[in-house]
């Protein structure tokens, strides 16, 4: 008989004469015991299976958290990567490894000789590529990320001006450089002019076929990093950039769903800075004797927290008239220059394709240059702060 763990020999011999006395318990009790036995062969089996993993020790290796690829003269990529190491007084030191060769994993190795632990990947949380690296082609990068399973969807990706070693080496904080462009990046989507953006949706949009994908960029500024544009791509190559100051507009297009947002608007009559700005956004895909025409609404609403200028704010309506027409002539303009380009970092043809039957990928593809394609906002102002 098993002694089930736990059981006394008293209460074991209790559960065999209570066995005994009743069939239907009897089946009861063989389950109990059925029970413990499948707990241990599984105890067993999770031990054994743990002896024979590979070991890590935690101070016989180095954490990735920063990955820059830079293409150099000689067509061969410079790798550079950031490990921390933690010091005294939760005080972080980067150590920073840089190599070139042919192949990424070939400059894995050399980056790995010169490491006095192991390099792993397990960590990472941002990955940058040069300018004239990604003018080339950054899909096979991307691949290097994706077939990884120690690395995650939400790792931060971007593209820099200059050499990505010289932004890395910019960073000078004492979280270490991973936390430092992570915490950049995140609280620029929450609260600036950056749509959200991560592997996994960059890797999304160069898979599906009815989008462009974009991704941040960075510049050195005052000996700083600093986030300065966004990157558009065709496919998996850069081709244009848009200054990070106008992307409010592009934030506004792009997302379903914006909040916490600031626009400011500008004449010679006044200046007013809106925040707290939340919108919706919903794409309308019209058909007339064989070719479409595409509406982007876009409702906005937020509160004037800063006015400086002659006009009174009772004049509520002129405002949200004003800044209507302000973000539609940007937003036109811009919608123009993706239709120039031949890119389109909105997703238009994706909304098309879940909503129109009648969708066509090489009808649109073809039509998508000339389509009639126009914004329409619709702006609420909620309320107002200070006047000067």
């Amino acid at each position: 008989m098993i002694q089930p763990p736990g059981l006394g020999s008293c209460s074991c011999l209790f559960i065999s004469l209570s066995c005994l006395s009743s069939t239907s318990f009897a089946g009861r009790c063989g389950k109990m015991y059925l029970k413990y036995i499948v707990f241990f062969v599984f105890v067993t089996a999770s031990l054994l299976l743990n002896a024979f993993m590979p070991s890590k020790i935690i101070d016989q290796i180095q954490m990735i958290t920063v990955i820059g690829f830079d293409a150099t003269e000689e067509e061969r990529v410079q790798g550079t990567v950031a490990s921390p190491k933690y010091q005294q007084e939760g005080q972080v030191e980067d150590f920073i490894y840089t190599d070139t060769a042919d192949t990424v994993y070939e400059d894995w190795v050399k980056l790995n000789a010169k490491a006095t632990e192991r390099l792993l990947n397990g960590k990472i949380k941002v990955v940058f590529y040069n300018q004239k690296l990604a003018a080339e082609g950054i899909s096979d990068f991307i691949g290097f990320l994706t077939r990884d399973p120690s690395i995650g969807g939400n790792v931060s990706l971007a593209v820099t001006e200059g050499s990505t070693l010289d932004v890395i080496n910019s960073a000078t904080t004492t979280k270490g450089r991973g936390i430092f462009f992570a915490d950049l990046f995140e609280h620029n989507i929450r609260h600036g002019n950056l749509p959200q953006i991560n592997l996994k949706i960059f890797e999304s949009a160069l898979d599906s076929g009815t989008q462009d994908p974009f991704l941040p960029m960075l510049s050195i500024e005052k000996e700083r990093p600093a986030l300065t544009a966004i990157a558009f791509f065709k496919g998996d190559q850069y081709v244009d950039k848009l200054p990070i100051e106008h992307a409010d507009v592009f934030k506004m297009l792009y997302e379903k769903n914006v909040s916490d947002g600031e626009y400011q608007y500008k004449s010679e009559e006044y200046i007013a800075a809106v925040e707290n700005i939340e919108t919706t956004k919903d794409v309308v895909f019209e058909t007339n004797g064989g070719s479409g025409t595409v509406t982007i609404n876009v409702n906005i609403r937020g509160a004037v927290r800063e006015f400086t200028g002659q006009l009174p704010t009772t004049q509520k309506e002129k405002i949200e008239r004003d800044i209507k027409q302000d973000i539609e002539k940007k937003a036109n303009r811009l919608v123009s220059r993706f239709q120039e380009l031949e890119i389109d970092p909105l997703g238009i043809e994706d909304d098309i394709k879940s909503g129109n039957r009648t969708y066509n990928q090489k009808h649109f593809k073809s039509a998508y240059p000339d389509m009639p394609i126009r914004v329409n906002a619709e702006v609420k102002i909620t309320g107002y702060g200070i006047m000067r």
